[in-house]
């Protein structure tokens, strides 16, 4: 037919983009829960949202147990085509961010196991490598905790923290970064991480002695 779709006139383009930002709007008003249910059942939109609200904070996550930029941007990939496999099943048995932080949680677990199943003289060489030149993605994605310290030399604290962090048992480290980095309950980290509360609670304030004398010089902006 001689109206076919690629004459169609620019008015009805500019409807249909007002309609689909009208909608991205609504969307932003939805809890996690309901965003989540409705990409359940082909919402498109509804995932882009959640990427939008939760991608940043899932990356830093990982980068901090992982300390590697690469490897924390493919298993943030991960995390979230993991959502998108496992959405026709999602029920909202508990926040959304408990389960999303469990997704994470478990693929960061394979990421150390791979690690620790590595020959020494190739994790050695290897990973010394890669965390030599490593930048602190912090510096670029907009992280509130980095911008309070964007007036002082650029990723100092950022390293000394992430170096700090390095020294933990990797349980602490997963309960503090998830505690005091990504603001989780201790109810929530209890689930994340599959122990009793009292354990998480007992891993964070652990993880916080064992860190205080090493940032020291940073203990005004951390």
């Amino acid at each position: 037919m001689a109206d076919g779709i690629g004459s169609a006139p620019t008015p009805f383009r500019g409807k249909s983009q007002r309609v689909l930002e009208s909608d991205a709007q609504a969307l932003r008003q939805w809890s996690d829960e309901s965003l989540m249910l409705s990409h359940g059942e082909g919402n498109e939109q509804a995932f882009a949202e959640l990427l939008r609200r939760h991608q940043r904070g899932v990356l830093n996550y990982i980068y901090r147990m992982v300390q590697n930029r690469q490897i924390a941007e493919e298993l943030t990939q991960e995390v979230f085509i993991a959502l998108v496999k496992n959405a026709s099943r999602y029920q909202p048995t508990a926040k959304f961010t408990t389960y999303l932080y469990t997704i994470a949680s478990n693929i960061v677990s394979k990421e150390w196991m791979r690690r620790k199943r590595r020959p020494k003289f190739f994790s050695l060489s290897y990973w010394g490598r890669q965390d030599e030149d490593e930048s602190d993605p912090l510096e670029h994605m907009g992280d509130d905790n980095a911008d309070v310290l964007a007036d002082f030399q650029r990723g100092e604290v950022s390293e000394a923290v992430n170096a700090a962090l390095k020294k933990l048992p990797e349980h602490q480290r997963e309960a503090f970064v998830l505690r005091r980095f990504q603001d989780l309950s201790y109810d929530e980290i209890s689930k994340v991480t599959n122990v009793p509360v009292g354990t998480a609670k007992s891993r964070v304030v652990r993880a916080e002695r064992a860190l205080r004398p090493l940032l020291e010089k940073f203990r005004e902006y951390v």
